[in-house]
């Protein structure tokens, strides 16, 4: 995780995967029967849209990877208001509050492939 932390951190932006998040991870790669290289495939297919996509967003300062993102079930989170942390943001959601009801909380979207690659997408 260190390597996205280091990616992530070139645009300014902190990296979080929960302790769930890289349970989940490992469970995928023994599962696949893969070791570390399988470990770092399976995080970089979960977070490819994440990297690409999140360096030309405003406001967000933090991704937030959880258990729910690394099995498919929606992308990442995304942290743009400032006072969002993800320690507060976890806070949050043992309150019972999900992320479509915090403020400053969203997930990836890949909204428009003709914004980033032209007519040719």
């Amino acid at each position: 995780m260190k390597q996205y932390n280091f990616q992530f951190a070139m645009n300014g932006i902190r990296f979080h995967a929960t302790e769930c998040a890289l349970a989940e991870v490992a469970k995928m790669a023994f599962l696949r029967g893969s070791g570390a290289r399988g470990l770092r495939s399976i995080t970089e297919n979960i977070l490819m849209e994440t990297m690409f996509v999140v360096p030309s967003l405003e406001k967000v300062h933090t991704v937030y990877l959880d258990a729910m993102a690394v099995r498919g079930e929606r992308k990442p989170i995304l942290l743009k208001h400032p006072d969002m942390t993800a320690e507060k943001f976890e806070e949050l959601l043992k309150e019972g509050q999900t992320w479509e009801e915090m403020e400053g909380a969203d997930v990836v979207q890949f909204e428009d492939s003709e914004e980033y690659f032209g007519e040719a997408a």
